[in-house]
């Protein structure tokens, strides 16, 4: 009996981050083997963080060259069922958009996984733009990110999507038992000012004018904001001597960061599920974090961390203050954001699921 063939097209890493990264897992899924043929077209157009979005001569070149691939894969391989990480907003929708047109032409099964947001928006802004998005989505499957992020398509998505959540390996077996004098407060993002950078650094010199006890850790590649910029910040408000600011760390260096820490921070404008949270709660750490895109469905609000208005330096100070000052509140949050990690946050249920999600669509009819 043949085994159902599946073809991935993914943007796998260079450059690393929450996509690149999940994309990796999805690809190489070991329930794959015993099931199904797979294939892999990397989606290959930018290599560094600063090149997603933009559009290139290069690019151009890459797509062309790309679509005759595609079309090759499609006539020789003859896929079941293609997974497509689309980007469904901002000017690479229109090559995504493409790329699914010549996928149909073939009346091939195609799963779409949205990992960006923005799309309601999107089909807000022209009728073009929505009738563009409802074609490409038609007679297509949608994965979600989580229950709240499913409102993004909902303009242009009728059928119920699929939702399954990030998941990460497990890599620490057990909290680390943590107390210090001066709680160590952890940024793990790259620094990009929508990442909310400059409003974690202003927070911190807030808490130090109160008084507050702490040291702090900024780790993260320089994107949109220069790790020289946020050392001379640091000088300039008196707290250069409490803010190690390393750049990026991978792999056991990023792990042992986690480890040092006692909070995590994450003050984004706009985020669907980081994989920086479930990694912060797999450490046990109690995390703050901004009210956006997934990140409600994973934190309960003064459960297993705190959430906070985008943008706002006083709320973000007053609750990394709450957390500081009160010893019991931040380490039980913390055994709560351990356990939820391990209900709902793993790898394996990652991988489980997606298995789930692909024997489901296979039962389907292409086209339907």
């Amino acid at each position: 009996m043949k085994r159902p063939r599946v073809l991935f097209i993914v943007q796998l890493p260079p450059p690393v981050h929450g996509v690149t990264v999940m994309n990796q897992h999805t690809v190489d899924n070991p329930h794959w083997q015993s099931r199904y043929d797979i294939k892999t077209l990397p989606l290959h157009f930018g290599q560094k963080l600063d090149d997603i979005g933009k559009i290139t001569p290069l690019k151009m070149m890459h797509m062309v060259w790309f679509l005759v691939r595609l079309c090759g894969v499609l006539i020789s391989f003859r896929p079941s069922l293609v997974y497509f990480t689309i980007v469904p907003t901002g000017k690479i929708f229109y090559r995504d958009a493409l790329i699914t047109a010549l996928i149909k032409l073939f009346r091939r099964r195609i799963v779409f996984h949205l990992h960006k947001r923005g799309i309601e928006e999107m089909a807000r802004d022209s009728r073009h733009k929505r009738w563009l998005l409802q074609r490409t989505f038609r007679k297509t499957k949608i994965i979600c990110l989580s229950k709240k992020l499913t409102a993004d398509i909902r303009t242009v998505y009728k059928p119920e999507p699929f939702v399954l959540p990030n998941g990460i390996e497990v890599v620490n077996k057990q909290i680390v038992e943590r107390d210090p004098a001066a709680p160590r407060i952890l940024y793990l993002s790259n620094l990009v000012i929508n990442k909310g950078i400059e409003v974690f650094l202003q927070s911190l010199t807030e808490l130090h004018k109160q008084g507050c006890r702490f040291t702090a850790s900024v780790v993260g590649g320089p994107v949109d904001y220069t790790i020289d910029e946020a050392k001379a910040y640091c000088a300039r408000s008196g707290i250069g001597h409490l803010v190690d600011i390393t750049g990026p760390r991978f792999g056991p260096d990023k792990f042992a960061e986690l480890a040092k820490a006692d909070i995590f921070v994450l003050p984004s404008f706009s985020e669907c599920v980081p994989l920086t949270i479930l990694e912060a709660m797999q450490f046990g750490l109690p995390v703050v974090a901004t009210s956006v895109g997934g990140i409600p469905d994973i934190l309960q609000d003064g459960v297993n961390g705190l959430l906070v208005q985008p943008g706002s330096v006083p709320e973000l100070t007053a609750r990394l203050q709450q957390l500081l000052v009160n010893k019991k509140e931040r380490i039980q949050m913390g055994y709560s954001a351990r356990e939820r990690f391990i209900q709902k946050y793993t790898l394996a249920q990652y991988y489980e699921g997606m298995t789930d999600i692909f024997e489901q669509v296979l039962q389907d009819k292409p086209g339907h």
